[in-house]
């Protein structure tokens, strides 16, 4: 069950000035843009709850690359070494080190990497943990950026989207799950027991394959900017905790993979 959530999304022309201006009367020392969006994302999620009995579990697709094209930059185009804190904020997990140290909290955390389906990946994880009762509630989110020029880094990721830092907090429900699926067809042949529900659909779907969900589940407007394809299961669950329906959700990856995610 989605407790509270939050999206925070920038687009090349506007950057992080609405992040800066939610982080202004906090004091993050030397924190890069990647480390900004994900405090951004996860406080607005969980302002106003008590998450020590909570753990935190985070995804990315890329990481911090805005800092590891700094630290590369310096050691192999103007050949010095790195400063102390590039270096450091090359680590994924370091954000989430400026997280539980603002919030002065000790819980369990995780930090999960992959390019296709971190929040369904990062979202399994929690469940089990729910489940099996360990924690009463997770904070779950994912965050990716940048760095400049936007476009350079769009060509050399070979992905087109924009930067964005989606969270909810979760309690347990029996019926909340995260499947995967290698073929199409498999897919298809589970989702048929929700035909009467209606689902958010991943933007990658092919037409070929939208044709054939559509005939077989009702499909709702996906409320995640077209431009988010890895993480639109991300956006929209983000945007889903004032609906009082269960949130389902069908994503691809384009390699022939594919998810189900299903929040009562």
């Amino acid at each position: 069950m989605i407790l509270s959530s939050s999206f925070l999304a920038s687009s090349p022309k506007e950057g992080l000035h609405k992040w800066e201006e939610f982080l202004k009367n906090l004091k993050f020392r030397r924190a890069d843009k990647f480390s900004l969006a994900l405090l951004c994302g996860a406080l607005a999620c969980a302002k106003d709850y008590d998450l020590t009995a909570s753990a935190l579990y985070f995804g990315t697709s890329n990481g911090s690359v805005e800092s590891v094209k700094e630290l590369q930059d310096n050691i192999f185009l103007q050949n010095r070494f790195p400063m102390p804190f590039t270096f450091i904020n090359t680590l994924s997990g370091t954000p989430l080190f400026f997280l539980l140290k603002h919030l002065n909290i000790q819980i369990p955390t995780i930090s999960v990497a992959h390019s296709n389906f971190a929040f369904e990946n990062t979202l399994s994880l929690a469940l089990v943990d729910l489940k099996q009762k360990r924690i009463k509630s997770a904070l779950i989110g994912v965050c990716d950026v940048w760095y400049e020029p936007i476009e350079q880094a769009r060509k050399i990721l070979d992905y087109e989207s924009c930067e964005f830092s989606a969270w909810i907090l979760v309690e347990h429900n029996e019926k909340d799950c995260v499947k995967f699926f290698n073929s199409f067809d498999e897919l298809l042949r589970f989702i048929n027991q929700f035909e009467t529900n209606s689902f958010y659909l991943s933007p990658s779907f092919s037409p070929n394959e939208y044709d054939k969900l559509k005939n077989t589940v009702q499909i709702r407007p996906n409320i995640a900017p077209k431009t988010i394809s890895n993480y639109s299961a991300a956006a929209a669950g983000a945007h889903f905790s004032d609906e009082q329906t269960p949130f389902f959700y069908i994503g691809c990856d384009n390699r022939g993979g594919y998810s189900f995610v299903n929040i009562n």
